[in-house]
């Protein structure tokens, strides 16, 4: 049995192709994930994909404490687990502490596939030397990591591990997902929601700023949306992280707040502009070719190698947000040769994984 634990929305995208590949190839998976009533995404994206899950523990906050408690208590509903289903032959996961730390304690080998280990500087093109609080405490615990080709392998070496146990693949993760997306009128998300699809379509997204790496919350991206209702005719959608009657209360009357997780393919296609606070919908924007202005208050690899390569807009200046938004509304980004240069599949990564570990374990 092979347990994939699915903690952020990120990795249930991620995950949900790999676990059908590994179905293909006649493995048992066990599919765990978190959830809380201001944390729902990755449980809504896995129930999306029709995936078989298990929830233990949930989200713990927006403090250390909190979130300690939280992982402590998910720690034991995954041994009680255990004792239920069996012990798993192998742990793959997006550098979960909680299981990567269970999983070394009860002997379980652990695969990692994660992509931000690391802090970077604005317009710093060094390797990046600040490691993040979930990298220290998951990738050191590996007996395989695997890594998109754009992290730098010095890097990944300051975890202790061996250059065998280092795996590059030649894709950046959204990749997986975004270049299947087919556009397709019946999958307009305008239409749900009453919009006006003659006009163009900005969508904003929040930071995510209950994570233990976001040391802020950034007012911009809050401010900006009144700004952008008065500058551009345009339709207006946010879409939240997690409180959504706060957004209705405080943007209702000027932009669409999104009620449901939708799949990429019913909204993607269908905005010529996107502003985001966070990592992965920037880069998942960028990958289909949307203009794209992030606020992020934080900047990891992914948003060092964007900027470098011109692909997205940084700032945290509204003024200077209306006046990127007005001269790149609609235009489209050529992106693809920057987020694929190879087989952009999970062949060899299962391949690897089959013959180190599962092989062993059998």
């Amino acid at each position: 049995m092979i347990w994939i634990d699915v903690a952020t929305p990120k990795y249930a995208m991620f995950f949900t192709i790999m676990i059908k590949e590994l179905q293909a190839r006649g493995y048992e998976i066990l599919v765990t994930t978190r959830y809380a009533p201001h944390y729902t995404e990755a449980k809504e994206i896995l129930e999306l994909h029709k995936i078989p899950h298990i929830v233990l523990g949930e989200y713990g906050g927006a403090t250390l404490l909190e979130k300690f408690e939280a992982r402590i208590f998910r720690q034991k509903e995954i041994l009680d687990l255990f004792r239920v289903r069996g012990v798993p032959k192998v742990l793959i996961c997006g550098a979960v502490v909680d299981s990567v730390q269970v999983s070394f304690g009860v002997g379980i080998p652990v695969v990692n596939i994660y992509d931000t280990p690391a802090f970077a500087k604005p317009g710093d093109e060094k390797c990046p030397n600040e490691l993040t609080a979930v990298a220290r405490l998951t990738l050191p615990f590996s007996k395989l990591f695997f890594y998109p080709f754009i992290l730098p392998k010095e890097l990944m070496l300051r975890f202790a591990l061996d250059e065998n146990q280092i795996v590059p693949y030649p894709f950046i993760d959204v990749a997986l997902w975004i270049n299947a997306i087919k556009k397709d009128s019946k999958n307009d998300f305008r239409i749900r929601y009453g919009l006006d699809s003659n006009k163009p379509t900005i969508l904003v997204r929040e930071e995510e700023y209950k994570a233990h790496y976001v040391k802020e919350k950034v007012p911009t991206i809050y401010e900006v949306i009144p700004l952008l209702k008065q500058e551009i005719n345009a339709n207006i959608v946010i879409m939240p992280r997690y409180e959504k009657d706060r957004l209705k209360r405080d943007f209702g009357e000027v932009a669409t707040i999104l009620e449901e997780k939708l799949k990429p393919e019913e909204f993607y296609p269908f905005i010529d502009l996107f502003i985001g606070g966070g990592g992965t919908m920037n880069l998942e924007a960028v990958c289909y070719g949307i203009p794209t202005i992030s606020t992020r208050s934080i900047w990891l690899v992914h948003d060092q190698y964007l900027i470098k390569n011109q692909l997205m807009f940084w700032t945290q200046d509204c003024k200077e947000i209306l006046e990127i938004a007005k001269k790149m509304l609609g235009k489209k980004i050529e992106s693809q040769s920057y987020f694929v240069q190879g087989e952009c599949n999970f062949n060899a990564i299962i391949d690897k994984i089959e013959s180190q570990i599962l092989k062993e374990a059998k």
